[in-house]
């Protein structure tokens, strides 16, 4: 089966957060397994795209209720070849922007954001028709996976509208990254799809507006979300969608995500001072120890102290909100510890961490207020523990980046943080824990251990940082759960398999039908 991933965003070459991550990684994988796989992303006039090895491969035009506009088509190459083939669409003044989703001149979304990813679906649909003519490639043995709002009228305009008949029949997958964003707009722009049988408009509504992600969800011939636990929560919350997550549970599958090994390797990374070995316990703690000297050089800190550090958007899905109030009550308590962090977001919260910046003891922060790849992984190797207090959080990577490079995560109980971290059990040897831990569904999902927060509040977080400060003074256990959480296996190759054998059954049901 050739499987088309048509996405927003994939790592290296545009990435704003997880989305970026997974479909720069899962192609791959899938394709190792034996599913060739290509992933169609817009062209944004960004950096990371700029400075990209690419090629101008081919170019045509499509018809759109904007006129007829002309695309051209980019190879791209990876700097680690995977398995799977890399294309841009260019579409000049519409997927040519400065910023994947954010106007870095206004510091706003796109005012005509609907607009933009209509194009950009319209050209992604005719380049694949295009990519399968030249290729010489049957529909037959295909299927069109989408991911997110962004992509989701795929799956509708496929089945209903007639410029895209070639394609009917085509069975399309929709994954949800995550499910608090619609990219609903006013049901009046139903106007600039292409012509379909005015009785199939129901599809494309939900709540008075048109809805994309909604349409998705009932178009698609299976939708996945990224991770088991994220299936329950989207029943329970999913701004808006709950009743439509319940009529539709019988075709949406919960698969866990992964990363990818060949980017995240602490024993070959080259944004570290040291490589990380986990060989023996001397070892890793003299690796992880000239890795957090290494931070000094980006953060006031005491390297002598617990480092604390949190890698994400400064937002309240996040739970970066409570930080400030976290980290002021610690500094009264006189609690001697790091905190680190690094991300963008809320102007709000931005300050306030700011204004908590310090360089007297007993607690010290510093902030990065950036993206900056390389410092990420410099903090997941240097760091003690990773903070993930988030509300909402489908999946989650950066627990298990933290797990591979010795940073013991500290997260909220939701979504795929409940999936991969069991709580670190009070006085129990790491082997006695790995020996319940193989029990756990039958290792279905990689668990790794940390700590967990139940109950989100302030306080509940505070005591679970005290828990660890705790921890950190016994350094032989510490050591002994770095390495074991080191070992579990959160490659691609369990989630691509579980991917592959959703595209399996839905090709049977396209035989069957």
């Amino acid at each position: 089966m050739m499987i088309h991933h048509i996405a927003a965003e994939a790592y290296p070459f545009a990435k704003a957060g997880g989305l970026g991550d997974v479909v720069g990684s899962l192609p791959n994988a899938l394709a190792e397994i034996g599913s060739p796989s290509t992933v169609w992303i817009p062209f944004y006039d960004i950096p990371s795209l700029n400075e990209a090895h690419l090629t101008q491969a081919w170019g045509f035009s499509f018809p759109s209720a904007f006129g007829t506009l002309s695309a051209e088509i980019f190879t791209l190459d990876q700097p680690k070849k995977g398995g799977a083939s890399f294309f841009a669409i260019k579409v000049s003044t519409w997927t040519d922007r400065k910023g994947i989703y954010i106007d870095p001149e206004s510091g706003h979304g796109y005012w005509d954001e609907f607009q933009r990813t209509l194009v950009f679906q319209l050209a992604a649909l005719h380049a694949i028709h295009s990519y399968n003519e030249r290729e010489d490639l049957s529909s037959d043995t295909q299927i069109i996976h989408c991911h997110d709002h962004h992509t989701a009228l795929i799956p509708f305009m496929i089945e209903h509208c007639g410029d895209f008949d070639h394609f009917k029949g085509i069975p399309t997958v929709l994954t949800l990254h995550n499910g608090q964003y619609h990219g609903s707009t006013d049901l009046s722009k139903v106007s600039l799809l292409p012509a379909f049988d005015p009785s199939k408009q129901g599809l494309l509504e939900w709540d008075n507006s048109l809805n994309p992600l909604a349409c998705g969800i009932k178009c698609a011939w299976h939708v996945t979300t990224v991770s088991p636990s994220y299936v329950d929560e989207l029943k329970q919350s999913s701004n808006g969608l709950e009743g439509l997550m319940m009529m539709e549970q019988d075709k949406i599958t919960g698969i866990l995500n992964g990363i990818d090994r060949k980017v995240w390797d602490p024993t070959a990374d080259p944004h570290l001072q040291a490589p990380l070995k986990f060989g023996r316990k001397d070892s890793l703690k003299r690796s992880k120890a000239l890795n957090r000297e290494a931070l000094s050089q980006y953060f006031t800190i005491d390297p002598s102290l617990p480092i604390f550090a949190f890698i994400g958007r400064l937002v309240w899905e996040k739970g970066a909100d409570i930080l400030p109030s976290v980290i002021h009550t610690l500094r009264g308590e006189g609690v001697p510890v790091n905190f680190i962090l690094l991300g963008t977001g809320s102007p709000e919260i931005q300050h306030q961490l700011t204004a908590l910046n310090t360089e007297t003891n007993p607690t010290f922060i510093d902030t990065r207020l950036e993206y900056n790849e390389g410092l990420a992984h410099l903090m997941y190797a240097g760091s003690d523990f990773l903070l993930m207090p988030s509300r909402v959080e489908p999946c989650g990577l950066n627990q298990m980046y933290a797990m591979a490079y010795g940073s013991i995560p500290m997260v909220s109980h939701v979504g795929g943080l409940k999936d991969t971290v069991l709580p670190i059990p009070d006085g129990l040897p790491v082997k006695q824990a790995k020996t319940s831990h193989s029990s756990v569904e039958s290792y279905q999902n990689p668990h790794g251990f940390g700590f967990v927060i139940d109950d989100y509040s302030v306080q509940n977080v505070i005591k679970t940082i005290h828990r660890a400060s705790d921890f950190w003074t016994q350094e032989e256990r510490r050591l002994a759960w770095m390495k074991a959480n080191h070992q579990v296996d959160f490659s691609w190759a369990r989630s691509a398999a579980t991917t592959q054998k959703v595209y399996e059954r839905i090709q049977e049901k396209r035989i069957g039908s």
